[in-house]
């Protein structure tokens, strides 16, 4: 008997009380200003490019059934999606990112540690370690919205403008991210027919969050050292 239902349940108030946790709320309470805004986009490029390795860490390891899901999700970010008439993460893109040295060194300690535990751990977790990231940006299961659109808001509320105008990726991830972890459902429905199982997909999820809030508190840290004044 598939005990998805119960590990569902548990993933979905994970990522409801990972809003809750004070690396979150140190990020969300430092002004968005134009400079500081530069220092999330110089490191965004990044951010998803580790989701890609990660993602496709995880799919080394895993049975056909999961790689086939991890291709299917990966086509929108990786090849084209048509909502946004290009792949999320462009060749033109990384090549115009800040190198990776010069990334906060929280920053690319947290990309570190994904990727280590893309690498080290069972397929079935490792897959976790990346769904769970999605997950928290599902804004059918996150009250109140996901990452991305709670990010979109404040970055309106701090420099003006409206969600209409801002760029086509931050409005695509805003809805994205259902689609993308929904996918996965099946698997998990499928794979997790043990409670010893259900316990490492949920240490999984908890790890990978730890990583997040480590990655959101150092941008939080690098963007609040630029002092209003200088950043507006």
């Amino acid at each position: 008997m598939s005990l998805w239902p119960k590990v569902r349940e548990e993933l979905n108030i994970i990522v409801n009380k990972h809003f809750e946790t004070p690396e979150y709320i140190q990020l969300f309470s430092v002004k968005l200003t134009p400079a500081r805004q530069k220092v999330w986009d110089m490191h965004y490029p990044h951010y998803i490019k580790s989701r890609r390795d990660c993602w496709g860490a995880a799919a080394v390891k895993a049975p056909l059934d999961v790689k086939r899901a991890i291709w299917e999700h990966e086509k929108d970010e990786l090849i084209f999606d048509k909502r946004m008439g290009s792949a999320h993460l462009t060749d033109q893109q990384m090549a115009e990112a800040t190198a990776e040295a010069n990334l906060l060194p929280g920053v690319r300690a947290a990309l570190m540690a994904w990727m280590y535990l893309a690498t080290t751990r069972p397929w079935i977790e490792a897959l976790t370690v990346n769904h769970i990231t999605e997950r928290k940006n599902n804004p059918a299961i996150v009250k109140g919205g996901g990452f991305t659109a709670r990010f979109a808001h404040k970055r309106v509320a701090d420099q003006g403008g409206s969600i209409e105008k801002l760029d086509i990726n931050t409005k695509v991830h805003m809805v994205a991210d259902e689609d993308h972890s929904d996918m996965f459902e099946p698997v998990y429905d499928r794979h997790i027919n043990d409670e010893r199982t259900a316990q490492a997909v949920i240490r999984a999820a908890l790890d990978s969050l730890a990583i997040d809030r480590a990655y959101r508190s150092a941008l939080a840290v690098g963007m609040a050292r630029i002092e209003e004044s200088a950043a507006a």
